[in-house]
């Protein structure tokens, strides 16, 4: 689940903005000023952090700056009601991923945190996915997978049930779920059990401790 730092001192636009996210399935720790969003940003890891530009004491532009020097690879949205150019200018330079005025619709505001958020979607499908603790690294480019640094022999379904466990990571995933998504079929017409058939040889091949069952769903990878 992505999570979401939400600054803005409009508690009743916060609130929504907020109940709407989580309804999107994303985390969010709200505050109403930068002092307490600073406190937040260095206990947590965020994925995002939206922030309003007028603020009191400390306004959005000042704690982007202050972010900046904690983490240069932060993404951030800033929200505005200004029609100031200086301000926007001024997030340029401090490279903000994205500036929206107010009023914003929730459907433009969603779409366009998905945008930040996946902007290199594309990019990390096609790149390295790896699993530390288990010792393995795919090339999803070459389609090969390694097990500590050595060649893996995996058939082709097997392949595609590693690289969707990879791409998954932490989320329960159902047998129905991953005939759909794997084996791309209608899952009536598969026996879910054989699910746990192609999972018990990835598991053996590769010596894969991280797979857990789950009573009831299915699978998850927990790493």
């Amino acid at each position: 689940m992505q999570k979401i730092l939400f600054l803005d001192d409009d508690e009743k636009f916060q609130n929504v903005v907020a109940e709407v996210l989580r309804l999107e399935h994303y985390e969010v720790d709200l505050a109403s000023n930068a002092a307490d969003g600073l406190d937040l940003f260095k206990k947590n890891t965020y994925d995002l952090i939206i922030s309003d530009i007028k603020m009191d004491e400390i306004d959005g532009l000042q704690f982007l700056q202050i972010i900046r020097k904690l983490d240069e690879q932060a993404k951030v949205i800033l929200l505005t009601g200004s029609q100031a150019e200086e301000d926007e200018l001024r997030g340029l330079e401090l490279h903000v991923n994205d500036f929206i005025k107010k009023p914003v619709t929730i459907r433009i505001l969603l779409t366009r945190i998905d945008r930040v958020l996946n902007k290199n979607k594309f990019a990390r499908q096609i790149h390295v996915l790896e699993s530390a603790s288990q010792s393995i690294k795919v090339d999803t480019k070459a389609k090969k997978v390694y097990k500590n640094g050595e060649l893996a022999e995996l058939t082709m379904l097997e392949y595609d049930l590693l690289v969707y466990f990879l791409r998954n990571k932490n989320i329960a995933l159902s047998r129905q779920q991953m005939i759909k998504d794997v084996w791309r079929i209608a899952d009536f017409t598969m026996e879910p059990r054989s699910v746990d058939t192609h999972i018990k040889n990835l598991r053996a091949k590769l010596s894969i401790s991280c797979i857990y069952s789950i009573r009831g769903v299915g699978y998850e990878w927990s790493e």
